[in-house]
């Protein structure tokens, strides 16, 4: 199984949305993140980046 860290505009640390993502649902400029315990995030922006090695995953955030 492979999890992600997902963080808004870059890969800093203080910028983790949530972790342990499992899946990443993409529509209508929102992104929607569902953990492992089936929590979700729903972020306005778009999906910049996924690194599957990293498990990493970056959302540029609409302002």
């Amino acid at each position: 199984m492979c999890l992600a860290n997902v963080y808004k505009n870059d890969g800093r640390k203080e910028n983790l949305v949530l972790s342990n993502v499992q899946r990443i649902d993409c529509k209508d400029g929102m992104v929607y993140l569902t953990d492992l315990m089936d929590r979700q995030v729903v972020v306005e922006g778009k999906l910049v980046s996924v690194d599957l090695v990293g498990n990493t995953a970056i959302v540029k955030e609409c302002v």
